[in-house]
């Protein structure tokens, strides 16, 4: 059985919130976020990682390849049909800097609310196991092309924009949105796929 939101769904401004590190802490670490996070379902944990390589930090040499490999190996997880998302202590102890994620989130907050007028329960075919299977295979192909898109300037933001929409449409059962971002992986892989095909020409 494929993995399920095991609370109720939740707004993007929540989302957020849980993704904003402490007052006063000077590192933002990934196994905080998880910990709180994991009972929510595969929606939020997806989230994470998309939503840094989105970011300024996501220019960060390495980082979308990470954020790649861990949206990769969650995606397998929903297709493996596991309950919990699980990574390596590798990745849980991986840490970015509070001061700047807490100040992207905070700018975004106020954009979060305006989002949360239309994000709605509705298209509830996507919690189909073949809906969901689609959906999961859509973030692992996103992940993958992420990894040699590094190489390509800003190239990675489109598949990293796809599974962070993905991911809001998972964690708010809004299955409309959860498509729209099924459609913005496929162009990206194509346009990635492309973009990798003439470089190593």
């Amino acid at each position: 059985m494929l993995g399920k939101t095991a609370e109720r769904s939740m707004t993007l401004y929540e989302l957020l919130g849980k993704m904003q590190p402490h007052a006063r802490r000077n590192e933002f670490l990934f196994a905080d976020f998880w910990t709180v996070m994991e009972k929510r379902g595969f929606g939020p944990m997806l989230a994470l990682p998309s939503f840094i390589a989105c970011t300024p930090i996501g220019a960060i040499p390495g980082i979308p390849s990470l954020a790649g490999a861990t949206i990769l190996l969650i995606a397998l997880q929903i297709l493996l049909g596991r309950r919990h998302p699980w990574l390596p202590e590798r990745v849980m102890e991986l840490t970015c800097d509070a001061d700047q994620l807490r100040y992207i989130v905070e700018k975004v907050k106020p954009l979060a609310v305006r989002v949360d007028r239309f994000l709605v329960p509705r298209c509830f075919f996507m919690r189909q196991p073949v809906v969901r299977s689609f959906i999961a295979l859509n973030c692992v192909a996103c992940g993958l092309v992420m990894i040699p898109l590094e190489l390509i300037p800003f190239m990675g933001l489109i598949p990293a924009s796809a599974v962070f929409i993905m991911a809001i449409g998972m964690a708010t059962d809004d299955g409309a949105v959860a498509l729209v971002g099924v459609s913005i992986s496929l162009f990206g892989f194509v346009l990635g796929v492309e973009r990798l095909a003439a470089l190593i020409v």
